[in-house]
């Protein structure tokens, strides 16, 4: 490998870790969500600062070039970051219909109380809008 190329990956990898560093830092990132981009990341840099030992994992592994190597192993964290991202999203979609029943529930609640309470007077919350304030604004 060129070492131009390589030191130019190599600091290209540790930015990459430096961006992932400050999104933990300012919370825009959890831990939990990043840990993948971590591993990536810090594969990425090994391949970097040990290119002829990519080379020979590629022959062990009956892949002719490295190079072919580092696509099949970048597709394989494409393919498990988009697992995980699919677990997320499925997780936080079972959250929110639970949400949305619960929600449900207690406005039932709320109403039923309200009849036997003999509060009439109250805006139902269909006629409240976005604010809250009950008017047309």
């Amino acid at each position: 490998m060129n070492e131009i190329l390589q030191i130019v990956l190599i600091v290209g990898t540790l930015l990459f870790g430096a961006v992932i560093l400050y999104f933990l830092v300012k919370e825009k990132l959890h831990l939990k969500y990043s840990l993948i981009w971590l591993l990536a990341d810090f594969v990425m840099l090994l391949a970097a600062l040990f290119p002829s030992v990519i080379g020979k994992i590629a022959l062990l592994t009956g892949i002719k070039t490295p190079s072919n190597f580092i696509f099949v192993v970048y597709g394989l964290f494409v393919l498990l970051i988009l697992l995980v991202l699919t677990g997320i999203v499925s997780h936080m979609n079972l959250r929110i219909f639970r949400l949305v029943q619960t929600q449900a529930l207690l406005e039932e609640r709320i109403r039923r109380l309200e009849g036997k309470n003999g509060c009439q007077n109250m805006p139902d919350h269909h006629m409240l809008n976005k604010k809250g304030n009950g008017t047309d604004e």
